[in-house]
C-alpha cells in the first residue's frame, strides 16, 4: 500500500516506503507528529554561541555610539568654558572702564571697592578648575582655563585676552 493510498491528503513521500499491512495509517500519521515534534523540541531556544554572537554585536554598536557622544560631549565643555571666558571677560572690561583700572585678581569682580557685586561668584571651568587670572601690568590681562588636561600653559587651554 502506498503513502497516497493511506493518506489521500499527505504530502508523497520522496521514495514509497513499504509498511507492513497490521500497521494503520493513523498510526503512521502518528508517528510522524511525534518524530517532528521531537524535532522541534531540539530547536528551541538559543545556543550559547548565538546568544555570544549577538551580545558581542551589541557591544560593538554601544562602543561605536559611546565613542561619538564622549566626543560631542568634550566639545561641548570646550565651548561651555569659551563662553564663560567671553563673559569674564565682558565684566573685566566694565570693571575697568567704571574703575579706571583691571581688578587684582578674579575674585574682584565679586567685591567691588564701591561694594556693589558684578557677578555673584567666579564660576569653575567644565573640569572642576579655577580659571587662572594673569595680569601685565594695567594695560592686559589674561584669562584662561587649563583645559581638559587640567594643566596650564600647554596647547589645550582656552584663552581670552582683554586690552592690548
Amino acid at each position: 500500500m502506498t503513502n497516497q493510498e493511506q493518506c489521500p491528503v499527505c504530502p508523497p513521500l520522496a521514495e514509497e516506503v513499504s509498511v507492513p499491512n497490521e500497521v494503520s495509517p493513523p498510526a503512521t500519521v502518528l508517528a510522524r507528529l511525534r518524530a517532528a515534534l521531537v524535532a522541534s523540541r531540539r530547536q528551541v531556544g538559543m545556543t550559547l554561541i548565538e546568544i555570544m554572537i549577538v551580545v558581542t554585536i551589541m557591544v560593538s554598536i554601544m562602543g561605536v555610539v559611546g565613542w561619538y557622544v564622549i566626543g560631542q560631549a568634550n566639545k561641548a565643555n570646550i565651548d561651555l568654558a569659551g563662553t564663560q571666558l567671553k563673559n569674564i571677560k565682558g565684566m573685566v572690561e566694565t570693571y575697568r572702564v567704571y574703575y579706571k583700572k583691571f581688578p587684582e585678581k578674579l575674585e574682584d569682580l565679586v567685591n567691588t571697592p564701591d561694594g556693589t557685586k558684578m557677578i555673584e561668584e567666579i564660576p569653575k571651568d567644565p573640569w572642576g578648575n579655577d580659571y587662572i587670572y594673569e595680569r601685565s601690568g594695567n594695560k592686559s590681562v589674561k584669562i584662561f582655563s587649563a583645559g581638559p588636561d587640567g594643566t596650564p600653559n600647554n596647547d589645550d587651554d582656552i584663552v581670552v585676552k582683554v586690552g592690548d
